[in-house]
This record gives structure tokens, C-alpha cells and sequence, in this order.
């Protein structure tokens, strides 16, 4: 990813997209250069958290113009699930940068429509972002582990296919900054988890390796990688390899960075992730 600084606001773009023209924009946006306080600070973009309302709108606003065309940031509390919605003009209405926050929550978005920057606010669930240059729609998909089990990525896509008649051998996809397995601890009730659906069981990608305890004695530790178990999920529905990028980032131990929900207890803000269509 390429590393940007507007003042205070880092942000982060994936090369594989940037070299896809200015028809579509997006960013990965790091903590810094808000206003919120904390335990949000500071540049906290989760419209469900505790937040203050008048700091976030701000915060929207300083992502959108950052943004090359400043497009409308439309967002909705995710539901950990996979509900996919749609955002065309009609829903869009007259609504102006920097943000509209949609009722409801979906775990998907999928657009055509020019001047709209689909967000997700994250602070450890991986952000999936697909482009179809050919048709000119995106898709924004956000996966925790429920998203990995129920193939979220995989159902934006069949929605991209029946709306837009997209072909997964066409896009172009990015996974944003998520909780790596060096830090994500999981149990063997979430793993049975993903045998509800064989599709992602057969590419989730679990591991075990051996820690220290508290008190200095070994024990084995179940790790979870949700950017490697949804990577696996694209290929084997046929999108080019070579045409996934990973941010090779860890919200857990770039906590300097990003928010994490996981390694800050709960009490924390949520970074964006946003792409659009110019």
C-alpha cells in the first residue's frame, strides 16, 4: 500500500487500484488527525459508537476531503452478517458530502453510482474492496469472522454479477488492514462455526501455534487469519490471484495506526475504509 499525510490524517492506498485511473477512489484511513476524544481519538469514523455526534460528522467531512473527489461517504452499522444493499441515486437522494449514515445496517454495498464513497468503519474485521473497471461498479464487503463463515465476499460478488453482470475474472480486489493470526485468538466453538457452511470451512485458514501462558507454561493457541480465509474464498470462485492485494497490516500490533477492537478492550473508535466512484 501506498503510505499519504494531509497534515495530521494518514491514509493508506492500495497500488493495484490506483493504477485502475481516477475513475474510482478510495483510502484506508489511519487514527490520526480527528477530533474525537477518547477512548474514540481521533479520527473515529464508527457511526455506532458513543461517540459524539458533532465530532464524527467533522471527521467525515475531513475524510471526504481528502479524498480525491470528495465523494458523499455512504455508511451503515454493520450487522455481522451478510444483508448486501445496493446504493443507487434514488436512495442516495439530495444528500451532500461529507456523509450519509443509512438506518438498518447491511454487511455489504454495492454501487454504480458516480459521486458516492461506500465506507465501512472497522477496528478489526477485514474490509474488502472490488472493483470492476470493465463495468464500472464497486463493491465494499466488511467480514468479520461471521462474514467469513457466511462468505460475505463471495455474496457481494454474486450481487455484483446480478446487478451489474460482473465476471470475477475481471475485478480487482483489495483486503484492507484486519487482525492478523499473531493476534487473534479463537476457540473451537468458532471453528465448528464454519462448518455450517462448507464453502468457507474448506478455505478458512485456522492454525495452531504455542504460547506462553501467564504463569511461563506452553499451551496451544487456535489462530484465526480472516484476510487469508477470505483471499482463498475469491480464488476459488475465480478471481485472478494476481489480481488480490493484501495491506500485510495488522491492526493488533499496528495499533499506532489503526484501532483494535480486540487489543484495546472493547473501548476504542473505528477506522474507514472508503471506495468510491468519481
Amino acid at each position: 500500500m501506498r503510505q499519504n499525510a494531509n497534515g495530521d490524517i494518514v491514509w493508506f492506498q492500495f497500488e493495484s487500484l490506483l493504477s485502475l485511473g481516477d475513475t474510482f477512489t478510495h483510502g484506508v484511513f489511519a487514527r490520526h488527525g480527528g477530533v474525537s476524544l477518547p477512548p474514540y481519538s481521533s479520527l473515529n469514523a464508527g457511526p455506532a459508537t458513543r461517540d459524539d455526534l458533532r465530532a464524527k460528522l467533522e471527521n467525515y467531512s475531513r475524510i471526504s476531503v481528502v479524498l480525491p473527489g470528495h465523494p458523499l461517504l455512504v455508511g451503515t452499522p454493520p450487522l455481522q452478517g451478510s444483508e448486501i444493499l445496493e446504493i443507487t441515486r434514488d436512495l442516495v437522494g439530495e444528500a451532500r458530502p461529507p456523509a450519509l449514515l443509512l438506518p438498518g445496517g447491511c454487511d455489504a454495498l454495492i454501487t454504480r453510482a458516480p459521486g458516492v464513497g461506500l465506507f465501512w468503519a472497522v477496528a478489526d474485521c477485514a474490509v474488502i474492496l472490488l472493483v470492476d473497471s470493465k463495468r464500472r461498479a464497486i463493491g465494499l464487503a466488511h467480514a468479520g469472522w461471521r462474514g467469513a463463515r457466511d462468505a460475505i465476499v463471495i455474496k457481494t460478488l454474486r450481487g455484483m454479477e446480478e446487478v451489474y453482470g460482473t465476471d470475477a475474472a475481471d475485478l480487482h480486489v483489495a483486503i484492507g488492514p484486519t487482525i492478523g493470526p499473531c493476534c487473534y485468538e479463537v476457540d473451537e466453538r468458532l471453528r465448528m462455526e464454519f462448518a455450517q457452511n462448507a464453502f468457507a470451512d474448506a478455505h478458512a485458514q485456522f492454525s495452531v501455534i504455542q504460547i506462553e501462558d501467564e504463569e511461563g507454561a506452553t499451551r496451544s493457541s487456535l489462530r484465526l487469519d480472516l484476510a487469508e480465509s477470505n483471499r482463498a474464498q475469491l480464488i476459488a470462485v475465480g478471481v485472478p490471484e494476481d489480481r488480490i492485494e493484501m495491506s500485510g497490516l495488522c491492526t493488533g500490533t499496528r495499533r499506532d495506526l489503526f484501532f483494535s477492537h480486540r487489543m484495546e478492550h472493547g473501548r476504542t473508535g473505528r477506522f474507514a475504509v472508503v471506495l468510491g466512484l468519481r
